[in-house]
């Protein structure tokens, strides 16, 4: 049975505590289509592609069947608090100026990364490979009903977030900072995106094992509770300087961190209020064209506008659940995010010429699930046509895990009848 979920209480938790476990609340995804999506693999109706997305998908779990735990505290820089479990990274596109003896403070090349920001020194890399291992882990539990999966991805998830010696502490005080300029930087923030877009739907679903008990409900309920209140209240997040203000794809990621765990706390008001705010991203954030200003300077401007419609797609997905429409919602220059949306399909074709700067070559499947999930909302069959008939045979879990991700989730999380 479902029961939804409330903000955190010390009554709450108290009947948690005491009860059988709770089942989560489903956030991005739909658990009937999962269901629907099982049902059709075990079957003799299962298309090939969906069946080489479930072979990729177990190929990836596999991989996590084998790794080590992932812990903040791991790393070997220590936070300017003195405290490992603090969320610590630096800025990706800053470098040390080497006009300077000792390089302070460093300056900024936009779409350079610097090695530095990929190590084992911060934690970066291990956010994204810890949330990435337990998503992997809960779909190919779900899939394939084999418990090794999710007790697997239990214990990555109690590392993360329970245990006291190695759990994250619930904020991002010392995300992406620049030596020389600040400690810690509000566009940190983005770093944690991958808690809500990976980790939440997997949370769910690993609730559904009996290896999940209550003492986990009630932990995961509290972490995700105090680390909204921190993206709420804190200067870097919620402040008035603060990453809710970011007038690019940074302040939509954002917006979908809060709604999306709001919506997974049963906060369904703070949720409601973050997708009407999805209207001052398409004011503020869309051209007539449909194309993204702010995200047009980028070197990487394709990617870019790829990565800001992403958040506030899914946003607009959650309206659909809470009656609010977003998708159709038009600006004053006459674009909206369906119009963002067929501003991509425009130059789906990789011999379209993209009218910005772009340093890399157009990784244009990434868009498919976009056009999937727009498609099935706005009833443009053409739009979901397109979604499908992208060809992923060339691509490995090796090398192309985005690919295999959009290639999964059109197959797999939210494919249509």
């Amino acid at each position: 049975m479902k029961i939804t979920k409330n903000l955190c209480t010390a009554a709450l938790l108290s009947v948690m505590a005491s009860s059988s476990a709770f089942a989560a609340n489903f956030v991005f995804l739909d658990e009937d289509t999962l269901a629907a999506s099982r049902a059709q693999l075990n079957s003799e109706n299962a298309t090939t592609s969906m069946k080489q997305s479930y072979q990729r998908l177990l190929e990836e779990a596999n991989q996590g069947l084998k790794s080590d735990v992932f812990s903040v505290a791991h790393k070997g820089f220590t936070p300017p608090s003195g405290d490992k479990n603090d969320y610590m990274s630096i800025s990706p596109y800053w470098w040390p100026d080497e006009s300077k003896t000792d390089g302070l403070p460093w300056i900024r090349f936009d779409g350079k990364t610097n090695p530095a920001s990929k190590s084992d020194e911060t934690d970066s890399v291990r956010i994204g490979t810890f949330t990435r291992t337990v998503r992997a882990l809960a779909l190919a539990y779900y899939f394939s009903e084999d418990q090794a999966y999710a007790d697997k991805a239990i214990e990555l998830v109690r590392t993360w977030y329970i245990n006291e010696e190695t759990r994250m502490n619930p904020n991002v005080n010392f995300g992406q900072g620049v030596p020389g300029v600040a400690d810690g930087r509000r566009s940190g923030i983005i770093d944690t995106r991958t808690l809500v877009e990976r980790n939440l739907d997997a949370i769910a679903i690993l609730s559904q094992s009996p290896t999940w008990t209550d003492n986990d409900e009630a932990a995961i309920n509290q972490w995700y509770s105090e680390y909204l209140d921190w993206l709420i209240v804190d200067d870097l997040s919620g402040g008035p300087k603060g990453e809710a203000y970011a007038p690019n794809n940074h302040g939509t990621w954002y917006d979908y961190q809060v709604a999306g765990i709001a919506y997974f706390l049963g906060n369904t008001h703070l949720t409601k209020q973050m997708i009407q705010k999805g209207k001052v991203r398409v004011d503020t954030q869309f051209a007539k064209d449909g194309s993204q200003p702010h995200e047009a300077q980028r070197t990487r401007s394709y990617h870019y506008h790829y990565f800001s419609l992403d958040p506030l797609v899914s946003i607009a997905q959650l309206g659909d659940k809470l009656d609010i429409d977003l998708w159709n919602y038009t600006n004053k220059e006459g674009a909206s995010l369906t119009s963002a949306i067929a501003f991509m399909v425009d130059y789906n074709d990789p011999a379209a010429k993209w009218p910005f700067p772009e340093k890399d070559t157009r990784r244009i499947e990434r868009m498919s699930p976009l056009y999937l999930k727009a498609g099935s909302a706005l009833d443009k069959a053409e739009w979901v046509s397109m979604a499908q008939a992208f060809d992923f045979n060339k691509f490995t879990v090796e090398k192309n895990l985005a690919e295999v991700w959009a290639q999964r989730d059109i197959e797999l999380l939210y494919r249509v009848k």
